[in-house]
């Protein structure tokens, strides 16, 4: 009798993981929660909750605000003005491309919604933390 062995060969894959982020739950001037920390290929999904906000790139010190319009870095980000508008919540998903550090904050009022401490944090580092930046931002 003549056997033949099937082999199974399991590739092992890894489900990409989204990070929500709240914009302006309450009403207030803050991203929730104020830093993640993700893997390439990871998304985070910044839900806009109350007012008209942005979530843009920005540097880690100096002229930290306000964000410039398309955000700073070849891997930086700017959601634009994202208004609430009645029950509709828009979104907006970044897919992340690298580990690097980024921060951002929200362009509103030339800048006052960021200099008010409305910042994020994507992979801050021991040296880069968010604490610093945002201190950096209301001082800017």
């Amino acid at each position: 009798m003549l056997l033949k062995a099937v082999f199974v060969v399991l590739i092992p894959f890894v489900l990409a993981a989204d990070h929500p982020v709240a914009v302006g739950e309450n009403g207030g001037l803050t991203f929730d929660p104020t830093q993640v920390f993700a893997d390439v290929g990871d998304t985070v999904t910044f839900t806009f909750i109350s007012k008209n906000h942005t979530t843009t790139t920005t540097t880690f010190s100096g002229a930290v605000c306000p964000p410039p319009v398309g955000g700073v870095g070849p891997n930086g980000w700017d959601s634009g003005f994202l208004a609430v508008v009645g029950t509709d919540t828009p979104q907006f998903v970044y897919t992340v491309v690298d580990t690097a550090p980024h921060f951002a904050a929200c362009m509103q009022g030339a800048g006052s919604h960021c200099r008010a401490g409305m910042t994020f944090a994507l992979n801050p580092t021991a040296d880069m933390t968010y604490d610093q930046f945002n201190l950096n931002a209301m001082n800017s």
